[in-house]
């Protein structure tokens, strides 16, 4: 059995740990709110840029630009680029863990339509998972989720990807990431944002006023839209990511301090019993010791 002083180590060992949980769920707090914050602002720039992107198809026939079209190599075979939205960090139950098997799912699925399928991993944590599970990444790029996310880091993105799509490195890519549905609960989903699927613009275009003039080419700015709309979808789909491995590291930690908080009562417990069980032993030692005295004297 523990002595005293060893309990209290112990408990004074998962006090400090508490405290340091404590502190890990009340940033991640402070960081999930943030994103949701982002998330309203990210919604309404992206309806924006859909609207106008609606208005200009409207008037040019709604084709999409040469360099934009679907056009799969001389082989047959398919490159699909697949990015992965993970978190740099843990701590966050299987938020990780679960995409990254949706990963090599859809991976499996793709081979066998013969697309090869291009891992393009954004979250330090699933490279790490990749590489550990024998898999080659095409592309890779860190982008902290612990500070604001930024839309200059999605544009970084964007541009890289659009470099590989236009010189053929990639015939379509997909996003892969967890969407957020409410407090503790998220789901992988899959989305195709290239070729642009220009059905899945649901928003209403504006009509423009009679008055209004674009001195831009129609082609280029369709095509600066579409990346724009592109860039936009991506952001969305970082921003769920995030608020979904906040929720889920607020989860994770709340699971944590409860079982600390469970073993703290049982070694509490221990601890009175214990300290009762020397306070009695040294009271009968006491007694016992009274008796012996009071024999001498008769």
């Amino acid at each position: 059995m523990e002595s005293i002083n060893e309990i209290q180590n112990r408990l004074e060992g998962l006090e400090d740990i508490k405290h340091l949980l404590r502190s890990v769920r009340a940033m991640s707090a402070i960081r999930w709110r943030r994103a949701k914050k982002h998330l309203e602002i990210a919604q309404s720039y992206a309806a924006n840029v859909d609207s106008q992107l609606g208005t200009i198809l409207m008037h040019t026939g709604g084709a999409l630009p040469q360099n934009m079209r679907e056009s799969p190599g001389s082989t047959g075979e398919v490159n699909v680029g697949l990015i992965t939205l993970t978190s740099d960090r843990g701590l966050c139950g299987n938020f990780n863990t679960e995409l990254i098997a949706k990963a090599m799912f859809v991976r499996n699925i793709l081979n066998k339509k013969n697309k090869k399928v291009k891992i393009i991993s954004l979250g330090g944590y699933g490279e790490r998972m990749f590489q550990n599970a024998g898999y080659e990444i095409f592309y890779t790029e860190k982008i902290p989720t612990s500070q604001a996310v930024s839309f200059i880091n999605i544009r970084k993105v964007i541009a890289h990807i659009q470099a590989l799509y236009e010189s053929k490195a990639i015939d379509e890519l997909n996003i892969l990431y967890n969407r957020f549905n409410y407090f503790g609960s998220y789901t992988p989903k899959s989305i195709q944002i290239l070729p642009p699927k220009l059905s899945d613009l649901t928003t209403t275009p504006t009509r423009p006023d009679k008055t209004l003039m674009v001195n831009s080419d129609p082609e280029q700015l369709t095509s600066f839209l579409l990346w724009e709309h592109l860039a936009a979808q991506l952001y969305l789909a970082f921003i769920e990511s995030t608020i979904s491995e906040h929720s889920a590291r607020l989860q994770t930690m709340d699971s944590a301090i409860s079982s600390l908080d469970e073993r703290v009562a049982e070694l509490e417990i221990q601890y009175h019993t214990i300290r009762q069980e020397k306070i009695t032993q040294d009271v009968l030692e006491v007694q016992s010791n009274i008796r012996e005295h009071s024999k001498k004297k008769h």
